[in-house]
């Protein structure tokens, strides 16, 4: 899901930076924006978001938790 590439957040976006000055009001309207868009998502999409984002950017957590575990492991097995 990519919130702010979708047509609607550009449209309301462009619209309002064309009528509007840099202010209060830019900010105020960019919270509603946001603020509808995440009151659209149901919690099943969020959780499948969350899952994307763990399993592309923890990936390698698992990798090195997986290496580092094996290496204590072998260590600890010569030590008793």
């Amino acid at each position: 899901m990519k919130i702010v590439e979708s047509d609607e957040f550009k449209n309301e976006l462009d619209r309002f930076l064309k009528s509007s000055t840099f202010s209060d009001d830019l900010i105020k309207k960019i919270e509603s924006i946001v603020q509808r868009r995440l009151n659209e998502l149901s919690p099943k999409m969020v959780k499948d978001m969350l899952l994307k984002l763990m399993s592309e950017h923890l990936g390698w957590l698992v990798v090195w938790g997986g290496v580092f575990g094996g290496i204590l492991g072998f260590i600890s097995s010569f030590i008793r």
